[in-house]
């Protein structure tokens, strides 16, 4: 039964793929998913079970989703050159971009997480052509040696601040994760004698695989269909940067000091930990990044956030997302998971936030003359 709960990701995937085949406006079936999932996730009790699976059908979910990805394309192409989808219409080429988008942010992006950190070289190339379909095919760079290893500090531009809202952070973190991923390529090519500039310098990968999927879709398509794959990639870029805003917001910690149960928010959804490849299983990803999905262990006592669809839908608008849960969240984490050096970097941000200080009489006055 487990395992079978991770085929949730193959069969969303491929409502976009029958959405495509019958175009007209059942191009919207793929985006219609989300809804549906959402309110599947809100009114279902929170799954903080263990998952015992046969690993090699739980993996073939992974390895499915390059094909179906590319089957998505193919079908959108048929459909437009058939005229089964016409570009003429504003609904269909809504329902386009929107199901394109999802579908690219989610499941794809949990996917491609999952496979970068396998250590074999088949899945983490897959990884990178699955980043592809959002936008940021060097993702796996800058994640594994600076997000991984400087979480909820300011190294790490994978973690939002306090008070920072997700539209500046969506821009500030694909700035920053590029910058890391370029830095990264040259001094890896440095340390081999070899030039920045030499060719195997995974930064013209980055540019060649950001090119390639709207240039082919338009070739095979046309510039309207091209057009349409760009404003996909851009949204679902959105959404993939959704998934670090919501599980690290405003989380601190001291460089110095190990990555412990309470330095990431967990969201413990019965369809969003399936769906996303138990990526909202979050801290003992960032203990072990080399553990199997499926082995993940829920931790209940750790942090836990509200259903990660609620979270997306406040977050874009900043104000009910500070006010009901980003304040409210982060004020029992300082009170009751952070250490008192924490306390002290969490109440310095949110001075800087304009936040209330609500750890004043636990610092005291010396501590809080220091911030």
């Amino acid at each position: 039964m487990d395992t079978l709960r991770y085929y949730l990701i193959p069969v969303v995937t491929a409502c976009g793929l029958i959405g495509f085949y019958y175009g007209g406006y059942w191009v919207w079936l793929g985006a219609a998913t989300f809804p549906v999932l959402m309110v599947l996730d809100v009114i279902l009790p929170k799954d903080f079970s263990a998952r015992k699976v046969s690993p090699f059908f739980a993996d073939l979910t992974q390895y499915l989703q390059l094909p179906l990805m590319i089957g998505l394309y193919g079908l959108l192409v048929f459909g437009v050159e058939n005229g089964r989808i016409e570009l003429s219409e504003p609904l269909q080429v809504a329902g386009c971009i929107l199901s394109l988008a999802w579908l690219s942010g989610v499941p794809t992006l949990p996917v491609s997480h999952e496979l970068m950190h396998r250590r074999h070289w088949l899945p983490r190339k897959m990884a990178q052509l699955l980043a592809m379909f959002y936008g940021d095919p060097n993702r796996d760079i800058a994640h594994v040696n600076t997000h991984h290893l400087y979480l909820d500090t300011p190294l790490d531009s994978d973690t939002p601040y306090r008070g920072q809202t997700i539209y500046s952070f969506v821009i500030s973190a694909t700035v920053g994760s590029v910058k890391d991923a370029i830095k990264i390529e040259a001094e890896t090519l440095r340390r081999k004698g070899q030039s920045p500039w030499n060719l195997s310098n995974k930064t013209y990968q980055y540019v060649a695989l950001l090119l390639a999927l709207p240039g082919l879709v338009a070739y095979l398509g046309g510039p309207a269909l091209g057009l349409v794959t760009i404003a996909s990639m851009i949204i679902a870029k959105g959404i993939v940067e959704g998934f670090n805003y919501f599980q690290h917001y405003g989380l601190v910690r001291d460089l110095d000091k190990p990555i412990l149960l309470h330095h990431a928010w967990n969201h413990m959804g019965t369809i969003v930990r399936p769906l996303g490849c138990e990526i909202t299983n979050h801290i003992n990803h960032h203990i072990d990044g080399y553990t199997r999905f499926y082995e993940l262990r829920p931790e209940k006592e750790a942090p836990q956030m509200p259903s990660l669809f609620v979270c997306f839908l406040l977050g874009l608008i900043p104000p009910l997302w500070f006010a009901l849960i980003a304040k409210p969240k982060l004020k029992d984490w300082d009170q009751r998971y952070a250490t008192p050096g924490e306390r002290e970097l969490a109440m310095a941000a949110n001075k800087k936030a304009g936040w209330p200080l609500w750890c004043e009489s636990e610092l005291g006055r010396g501590g809080l003359a220091s911030i």
